[in-house]
């Protein structure tokens, strides 16, 4: 139900030192007119709703609002709503954010509406579910489409356009963002912990094991999910690979892990391995598939790249069997990257 919107430039303020450019202008011209109450909401800075403009809706037809960046650049929160009309009975959540990721017309860039959305990224939203009060929104990876959005302005003013978004509808009382499934990937791509939103701001989300790297430790599946998982390698075949998964943690992450675990806290070298699952998965390997090999002697400096069955073979004869990270593509291991610890 994604609506079709003209293809726009980024937002300028999104540059570190660019104005966000815009007035408040409370007059909204939208290709999708309707009828939507205003919110404020809290995002994790403070956050300034610029009215919506009221008109009226085709009989059949319900409203809602997305929300754009909006203002002078002194407030990389502050947005405004822009109207969509939509089918009365279709889910008003997911058509919010699938209408959100298409950013704005060029009339409501002509108001001064800026967003890192555009066409470029009118599919990237996986899914949006409402459970018990709270939504969650997963999205395909988008770190490479967004340019600067992990900027500190660029990330505020990503947070303040997606929790505007969720918190108009009054059943949502909590909101949480992730990356194919991890809250990790997606605040630490904003340099930030994984936390969740309610109207008030931010707090901390879920367990320690939503802050391990990569795609984190608790894949919620037998199966190993399409993703980076650290572990080891228990044993090896040229068809497949018995991968014990584990936590990997660094910086603040690691300190807080190893703390609950009675370890020393902060940990040397500033990373921290947890393995308290004794599980072993059966992973495919793809024909192709390469390793980046530390070598026999674990010097970073002798990294390179090999294939598959090169690596199996010498790996038999190694006293030295470091950590890996498998990368996971289409249910089968692509690549396998042996992990250096000092």
């Amino acid at each position: 139900m994604k609506n079709s919107h003209a293809f726009h430039v980024l937002f300028v303020f999104c540059l570190v030192v660019a104005a966000c450019g815009g007035t408040a202008d409370p007059t909204t011209t939208t290709d999708r007119p309707g009828t939507a109450a205003s919110t404020t909401t809290m995002a994790p800075e403070s956050t300034t709703t610029v009215p919506s403009t009221t008109t009226t809706q085709p009989a059949g037809m319900e409203t809602l609002s997305v929300y754009f960046s909006f203002g002078d650049g002194s407030d990389c929160a502050e947005v405004k709503g822009y109207q969509r009309t939509y089918e009365a009975g279709l889910d008003p959540m997911i058509l919010a954010f699938d209408d959100l990721v298409v950013g704005p017309t060029d009339d409501e860039i002509a108001d001064g509406a800026g967003s890192f959305f555009s066409a470029a990224t009118a599919d990237v939203v996986r899914s949006v579910n409402l459970d018990d009060g709270v939504l969650s929104v997963d999205f395909d990876d988008i770190r490479l489409r967004l340019n600067n959005a992990s900027t500190s302005c660029g990330s505020a003013s990503l947070l303040s356009q997606l929790t505007s978004t969720a918190f108009q509808f009054e059943e949502v009382e909590r909101v949480r963002f992730s990356i194919n499934g991890n809250c990790s990937v997606f605040f630490n791509w904003l340099q930030r912990e994984c936390m969740e939103f309610t109207q008030d701001g931010a707090t901390p989300a879920g367990s320690t094991e939503d802050f391990a790297s990569r795609s984190g430790c608790t894949p919620g599946t037998p199966e190993l999910p399409d993703g980076e998982w650290f572990g080891s390698v228990d044993d090896a075949t040229a068809a497949a690979i018995m991968f014990d998964l584990a936590c990997w943690f660094s910086g603040t992450a690691a300190e807080q892990a190893a703390a609950e675990d009675g370890e020393e806290s902060p940990p040397p070298n500033d990373y921290y391995v947890r393995n308290n699952n004794a599980t072993l998965r059966t992973v495919p390997v793809a024909a192709g598939a390469e390793v980046n090999w530390l070598s026999d002697t674990g010097d970073p400096t002798t990294a390179t790249t090999v294939d598959y069955m090169t690596w199996l073979a010498e790996r038999e004869t190694r006293d030295f069997q470091p950590g890996v990270w498998l990368t996971v593509a289409d249910g089968l291991v692509a690549f396998i990257e042996e992990q250096f610890v000092p």
